[in-house]
């Protein structure tokens, strides 16, 4: 299976120029078998949503994401949900798999924690918790105790993500590695992801194939 792990869509990433529909037809297109829906999932994001009299931001995440999913499954393509959080008053970025949504309703006191708390919490929940383009500009690097793993292969072309010292910080202290184009337009659509044999069919399947490896770069 081709999976992409890190993409958006414009109905939540204010910097996406593709909808659900259009992201979904577009990697149909270019043959993935699967894509995760990681759109931004912060205070300013939420706080752009209210402004607009959206208040509750979770309730408008995952009706967006189901609006990518019914449209993968129309197109026979599976779609995930994940996330792409940043916490308040920092820069860096974090991909989010497996995070139930008890957890991500209370995004107002995810938004408030750090990397540690964060992790403490994600090992507690069974969720993975990666550092998205570690190594872009106005990232900070973060102690390794407290990640899964880092993308080491950030697909996006108008960003200087430092892809091979990613990689070599990764091998360096033994984090497990992920690839995704960072997709926002598209131009992005389908720039790098990740192959496996296994037959992932839902989200527990992804996160067995992550936690053990089970795939290859592309």
């Amino acid at each position: 299976m081709k999976i992409d792990l890190h993409v958006h869509t414009s109905e939540v990433s204010k910097c996406g120029h593709m909808s659900a529909a259009e992201t979904v037809g577009r990697y149909k297109a270019a043959g993935y078998d699967c894509i995760v829906i990681t759109n931004h999932f912060n205070s300013y994001t939420a706080d752009l949503f209210a402004q607009a009299g959206i208040p509750d931001f979770f309730e408008h995440y995952r009706r967006s994401y189901l609006l990518a999913k019914e449209e993968g499954e129309r197109a026979g393509m599976l779609v995930l949900n994940g996330y792409e959080i940043r916490f308040n008053g920092a820069d860096n970025d974090y991909l989010i798999y497996g995070m139930d949504d008890a957890t991500a309703k209370e995004y107002r006191t995810l938004f408030a924690m750090d990397p540690k708390s964060f992790s403490a919490l994600a090992a507690e929940r069974g969720f993975l918790f990666y550092q998205a383009h570690p190594f872009r500009n106005h990232m900070k690097i973060m102690n390794p105790a407290y990640l899964f793993g880092i993308e080491i292969k950030n697909g996006n072309p108008r960003h200087d993500s430092r892809n091979d010292i990613a990689h070599m910080w990764a091998k360096k202290y033994s984090l497990h590695m992920i690839a995704g184009s960072d997709c926002h337009q598209q131009q992005d659509v389908g720039v790098t992801g990740v192959l496996t044999k296994r037959a992932v069919k839902d989200e527990a399947g992804l996160l067995a194939m992550l936690r053990e490896d089970d795939y290859t770069i592309i």
